[in-house]
């Protein structure tokens, strides 16, 4: 979209925001014109502007409606979340601080960029605090457990050492490629601080167990690390291995986050196992041996209560598990940035700001792109593309939709067929109105044609006497000079009807012209609108539309095939009917003419007696014919008047139709659109040309804006529905096979999820693979790593189930998106470290393996992996003072996974379990000695 649409060199965006609670003025445009100026003198850092300056329909489009807020949009060459994007972000910042701000004005700068800026920012203020909470947790309770300075000393050290050469590792391996997230350094802190002093404590209870043996301090080192130091390994390598996994992630802040940690715990352990047993070497009487373990202690009635009843325990255990995780399934996730940091970071006070003044979500658009092989600015390929904003449209929660054919949020009326038909049917209005006006001149035409015919009726008899009177013209010379007197005024009488026949037919001939052309063009715009209907699925798909389709297709036949023909000869005839007129009226004026000659020379009449009366008798003959033409004239034109009265209302009848079709087309599922290709290269049309379709056509891209948060679950589900709507609108269509992409802020969290779901489905598999894999290594057996597997998953989806009670349903928030696959790897991995060090104990006697066995094994590691236990969840919980929820969270649910551990899963679940199945726990190991002869009497006197 960014080569399409911008500079090809836009990596990230973010937003300037310039507000005045007491209304935009001159001081606050100059603001903004200087900001503009002062962007545009760094190329290196911004791609682009977008600003409002010189562009009036920007700048409305840019200013909030109470005019007290602006915005611009500055394109940046570096990635969200880079070591350049901070930088950017702060040097934006920075020119910001630098303008002549009036009084009463504020200027934030916000969007992702400046959210991932003020992320770091927090993270990094929160890390010293954490690591002195975490610090203060530690010395408290090692010395509850131990109360012994040169214990303390011996961790404090050893986690302080580890500490230090786990961030120069990182940080070589940052210089060397090795990606780091926002995250690293909190996680870093609190792994390092609880594995270390965990690792220290399992070294430091086996060297006082073994020193309480009697054996010397070298002595007890060397058993102690022998003994402890393959069990820590394996601890470790289920950590390193688990947290590898995330680097084969697709999201970064998995793949950012899981090495990193590996690393850690990869120079803690090393740390542990070479510097650990070195100082206890040197302090070793300092630490002192373990206190001699009592029949009575908490831990030796623990031990005996499993024995007895391993049942009981353990339906009581993993019940209080089971309805932890019940809670589990309502988890729902947050792709949220925003909320994952505190409120009044300088880009949550930018968003504010934004949704006060602006309508939701203007700044949080989706887009979705249609790309095509051919240029798409075409009358067809945009009607297509307009039925695709209609269906976006119609998603749910599309609150506003611009595209190139609505660049406002609506559809362009000129466009629109219904209002086409309604210019139509006023088209034909006009002509039915001037065939109206035609009307009164075929009246007074057919009244001519009548007046003619009498004439010609009284010439002829005029003729026909004067014939009977040539006879006795010697005795009638002067009624002779009377009847050519009265045949001469007849004669001009006829004349003049002529005239007005000659001059009605030529008026109408001219007028059915016109109405021909008229119509003419109104059959060819229905014949572009009835062409524009057939091509269109959806108007085909539409039974309403369809229906009026074919009424618009049966006007047009019938006006093309039988309207204008008919007014086309109906011209013609009139064009041959006043041409012949003309010839009658100039014969009947040299028939007068004549006929007054005739008069004075009656005094020759008798020398021409027999030429008259020959004369006189073609006269009779010819007038009788034509009386009976011009009689036949007036039914024709009576005619004429008649069909001109059905023409007039058949148009008025077309144009009822149309505006009744206008009405029905006039709504957006009818789909009516017609937009000339020619219209884009208008002036008013190029801004909306720019931001919706690419220079050279094939690109078009659909502006959505929801009406809820396009972070939250409802708009990554209309994000989702607006890409199927986009697809199926362009079904069996000229742009059918088009690709569809979308993007946006609510793309940003769909693709997040479907990530997530993607990469939980490696972590989980790779990282219980990997988890089993070890422990059947470590312990060589198959049915201990089973349901030692089984209850790690099953505490960590108790765990993640009180953290979504405690956050989601009691304090309100959404757990983010990072939490369930950070933790399943942690509490998976670091469980499996407690899991391997009671069985490990459990194994030292070998494949001999009773209750009286897991009793013992109860009793001597309870107090260590207690403490363990104690000690990694203190460091995590200091994650809770954090500022950035998605740490809190973090750290309270790996906290109470490892407590669960600590207090329910390896001290009742899993001794339960081994006291069940006892020595079957190794198979397929089994022991010789069970196998031959059974001692039930052990088992028994556990079970006393």
């Amino acid at each position: 979209m960014d080569t399409a649409f911008g500079s090809g060199d836009t990596q990230s965006y973010v937003f300037v925001v310039i507000t005045d609670d007491d209304g935009l003025g001159a001081a606050d445009r100059r603001v903004y014109a200087d900001l503009v100026h002062a962007l545009e003198e760094e190329p290196g850092r911004v791609s682009e502007v977008q600003d409002y300056l010189g562009q009036p329909q920007a700048q409305r489009s840019m200013t909030s409606k109470d005019g007290e807020a602006t915005y611009l949009v500055v394109g940046l060459r570096s990635a969200v979340g880079s070591p350049a994007s901070d930088e950017d972000v702060k040097w934006l910042r920075s020119v910001v601080d630098e303008l002549d701000v009036p009084p009463g004005t504020d200027v934030h700068v916000t969007g992702d960029p400046a959210m991932i800026t003020d992320l770091t920012t927090a993270v990094n203020d929160a890390s010293l605090k954490i690591t002195a909470v975490s610090l203060l947790l530690l010395v408290g309770i090692l010395w509850l457990v131990y109360r012994r300075f040169a214990t303390v000393l011996v961790s404090l050290v050893t986690i302080g050492v580890a500490l230090l050469c786990t961030r120069g590792a990182l940080a070589w391996a940052g210089e060397h490629g090795l990606a780091l997230s926002t995250y690293t350094d909190a996680f870093v802190v609190a792994i390092t601080l609880g594995a270390g002093t965990d690792y220290c404590v399992f070294l430091i209870s086996r060297f006082r167990e073994e020193y309480g043996n009697g054996l010397e301090p070298s002595e007890a080192v060397a058993e102690s690390v022998s003994r402890v130091g393959p069990a820590l390994l394996a601890s470790a390598a289920t950590v390193i291995l688990g947290a590898t996994c995330l680097g084969f992630t697709d999201l970064a802040i998995f793949a950012t986050t899981g090495p990193p940690m590996a690393i850690c715990v990869a120079v803690t352990v090393a740390v542990s196992l070479t510097f650990t047993p070195a100082l206890m070497r040197w302090l070793g009487p300092r630490i002192g041996p373990a206190p001699a373990t009592r029949a009575d202690s908490r831990w030796a009635r623990t031990g005996r209560l499993v024995a007895r009843r391993p049942a009981q325990i353990l339906i009581a255990g993993v019940t209080v598990l089971i309805l932890l995780a019940l809670v589990l399934p309502t988890m729902q996730l947050s792709f949220d940035e925003r909320a994952a940091q505190p409120a009044d970071t300088p880009s949550n006070l930018g968003l504010a700001a934004m949704a006060e003044h602006f309508p939701p979500n203007q700044t949080l658009p989706d887009y979705v792109l249609i790309g095509s092989d051919h240029d798409m600015a075409n009358t067809r390929d945009l009607a297509v593309l307009n039925s695709v904003s209609a269906a976006v449209a119609k998603v749910d929660g599309a609150d506003q939709v611009r595209s190139i054919t609505q660049p406002t949020g609506t559809s362009l009326k000129p466009a629109s067929i219904a209002n086409q038909l309604g210019k139509l049917a006023q088209g034909l209005r006009k002509a039915d109105r001037k065939l109206e006006a035609g009307e009164p001149g075929l009246e007074r035409l057919a009244s001519g044609a009548g007046d003619l015919g009498g004439a010609l009726d009284q010439v002829s008899s005029g003729a026909g006497k004067a014939q009977d009177g040539a006879g006795k013209l010697s005795d009638g010379t002067r009624r002779i000079a009377d009847g050519l007197g009265q045949a001469a005024d007849r004669t001009n009488q006829a004349a003049s009807g002529a005239r007005r026949l000659r001059d009605g037919a030529a008026a109408l001939a001219a007028g059915l012209r016109t109405a021909h052309d008229q119509v003419t063009q109104a059959v060819e715009g229905l014949g572009m609108i009835v062409e524009a209907l057939e091509g269109d699925p959806l108007c085909t798909a539409d039974p309403t539309c369809r229906r009026s389709r074919e009424g618009l297709r049966t006007i047009y036949t019938g006006q093309r095939d039988q309207l204008l023909p008919g007014l086309a000869k109906a011209a013609a005839g009139a064009e041959r009917l006043a041409a012949g007129d003309g010839r009658l009226a100039t014969g009947l004026d040299q028939l007068a003419a004549g006929l007054r000659q005739a008069q004075s020379g009656s005094n020759r009449i008798a020398r021409g007696q027999a030429l008259l009366s020959e004369k006189l008798g073609e006269l009779e003959g010819g007038t009788e014919r034509l009386a009976t033409g011009a009689a036949g004239i007036a039914p024709g034109i009576e005619q004429l008047l008649t069909q001109t009265e059905k023409l007039s209302n058949g148009l008025d009848d077309s144009g009822d139709y149309l505006r009744a079709v206008n009405q029905r087309a006039d709504t957006p599922e009818a789909g009516g659109f017609y937009l000339p290709a020619s219209a884009l290269e208008k002036p008013d049309f190029a801004l909306a040309r720019n931001l919706f379709l690419s220079e050279d056509g094939k690109l078009a891209r659909i502006q959505v804006t929801g009406d809820t948060d396009p972070l939250t679950p409802a708009g990554q589900e209309r994000y989702n529905e607006i890409q199927d709507a986009a697809e199926q609108a362009m079904n069996n269509t000229r742009l059918d096979g088009s690709t569809v992409l979308a993007t946006g802020a609510a793309g940003l969290g769909a693709d997040l999820a479907h990530y997530l779901a993607e990469d939980a489905v490696l972590v989980v598999a790779a990282v219980l693979l990997m988890v089993l894999l070890i422990l059947i290594l470590t312990l060589r057996a198959l049915v201990a790593p089973l349901y030692l597997l089984a209850s790690v998953v099953l505490s960590c989806a108790a765990a993640l189930g009180l953290t979504t009670l405690v956050f989601q349903h009691l304090i309100g928030q959404d757990i983010h998106f990072t939490v369930p696959v950070i933790v399943f790897v942690l509490l998976v991995a670091v469980g499996a470290d407690y899991n391997i060090l009671l069985m490990s104990r459990m194994r030292e006697s070998g494949l001999a393996l009773d209750r009286d066995e897991v009793a013992r094994a109860v009793t001597a590691t309870g107090p260590v992996i207690t403490a363990a236990g104690l000690i990694f969840a203190s460091t995590f919980v200091a994650l809770l003072f954090s500022p950035v929820e998605a740490l809190a969270q973090t750290g309270f649910a790996v906290a109470a996974g490892l407590l669960l551990d600590t207090f329910v899963v390896r001290t009742l679940v899993v001794p339960a379990c081994a006291a069940l199945l006892e020595d079957r726990s190794w198979w397929p190991h089994r022991n010789p000695a069970a196998a031959s002869a059974p001692q039930p009497g052990t088992t028994a006197g556990a079970r006393a």
